[in-house]
């Protein structure tokens, strides 16, 4: 008995198919079990994680971004308040 080659095509499309919802289910899966880690750490450490978000120098003009040399030059302008 041969396999006509039209259901051998329509076979390799479909293992290929199924192997690949298959690679997107399991990127799916790692990636939310890596967000609710990083939704943990994040309100386990709220200045850290607002620290990890300094990477131009757009985002590092907040405050969270700053120096102490930052802050020394800020409150020379401004009334600080000391802890």
């Amino acid at each position: 008995m041969k396999i006509d080659d039209n259901i051998a095509d329509w076979f390799r499309v479909c293992v290929m198919a199924a192997v690949c919802c298959l690679a997107l289910f399991g990127i799916n899966e790692c990636a939310e079990a890596g967000k609710k880690e990083r939704e943990q750490w994040v309100k386990d450490n709220p200045v850290e994680s607002a620290k990890d978000s300094c990477i131009s120098k757009v985002r590092g003009s907040r405050p969270a971004c700053w120096t102490e040399g930052d802050w020394i030059e800020f409150c020379k302008h401004v009334e600080c308040k000391q802890r």
